[in-house]
């Protein structure tokens, strides 16, 4: 299972927060320093997290973000989503647009094994689990 930037640099950016102090704001520019990710692609992350509900924006003096629940409430697999990201994408390793259960390739069952396994641990694990 691979993560694609968006999902990785979402992933960085929430733990960064969650591990915060208690209502304080970060802005994009230190966060991306904090995270070693692009800025202007971090912006345009943050957004989608905002929109996603997972996270509280305020511009100008004292702006910057702040997670809108607690850590223990934001799933891994709510940062994810918010980034257009599913572990259980019908992604074929092989590159084949028509792999399936009826015409698998090669590694179709262990690659579905792992696909739920990682889906069961986003599902289950929030920001505030120790990492």
């Amino acid at each position: 299972m691979y993560l694609n930037r968006p999902a990785e640099y979402a992933l960085r950016a929430m733990a960064y927060l969650a591990r915060a102090k208690p209502d304080q704001r970060v802005r994009t520019r230190d966060l991306a320093k904090a995270t070693d990710v692009p800025p202007a692609f971090l912006a345009k992350i943050m957004r989608q997290l905002t929109a996603s509900g997972l996270l509280d924006a305020r511009k100008g003096h004292n702006g910057g973000f702040i997670l809108s629940r607690p850590a223990c409430e934001i799933r891994f697999i709510d940062v994810l989503r918010a980034v257009e990201f599913e572990p259980s994408s019908t992604h074929c390793l092989f590159g084949l647009g028509n792999c399936s259960a009826e015409n698998p390739c090669p590694l179709h069952f262990e690659w579905a094994v792992l696909k739920e396994r990682i889906e069961d641990w986003a599902e289950s694990h929030s920001l505030a689990d120790p990492v």
